[in-house]
């Protein structure tokens, strides 16, 4: 026998027709699985501990919207988000900052006299529960019923004893 060749045959190729039973039983046991009796389904959502974001039972619905807005006021006021200032009703803005449109260039002097604690305690604070009132369509939430992840910030100046909000066209803006 004579010593092999360097150069092999050309390998054949599955017909067209193999390639489309192949393709048509990898697709079928794939599929196969999509339907059927056998359905995965995801355990259902459960609060994790100490989760007290807004809105979390079912009982606090009808003000959750309002307190969504104070929340987003003071978690505003710890970032130094002049975004925050469009939570604010043009009478608590005046009252707060000293005047119309003040709260966007008085935020940073508004934060500069928290304590650096009180600033750390708004980036956790939560808005759990509201109560309805004074006024008919007001919400009030009392500073001691924010909840806190650190220890609480003192109230004064921008954090007031109590936060009222009125609902003005379709949202809800602080204004107390």
């Amino acid at each position: 026998m004579g010593p092999r060749s360097a150069v092999r045959p050309a390998a054949r190729r599955p017909s067209a027709r193999f390639r489309a039973a192949a393709l048509a039983v990898l697709l079928g046991t794939a599929l196969g699985g999509c339907g059927g009796d056998e359905e995965i389904t995801m355990p259902p959502l459960t609060p994790e501990p100490g989760d007290e974001r807004p809105g979390t039972t079912a009982a606090a619905a009808p003000t959750r919207a309002a307190r969504v807005v104070l929340y987003k006021y003071l978690r505003g006021i710890a970032a130094g988000d002049p975004g925050a200032c469009a939570h604010l009703a043009p009478a608590y803005e005046r009252a707060t900052f000293g005047g119309a449109g003040a709260c966007r260039t008085g935020l940073a002097r508004a934060r500069s006299a928290l304590r650096p604690q009180d600033l750390t305690a708004l980036r956790g604070v939560t808005v759990p529960t509201a109560t309805a009132g004074p006024e008919e369509g007001e919400v009030t939430v009392q500073f001691e019923e924010l909840r806190w992840k650190t220890a609480p910030a003192r109230p004064g100046g921008v954090l007031a004893s109590s936060f009222t909000l009125r609902r003005n066209g379709g949202r809800w803006l602080v204004t107390a």
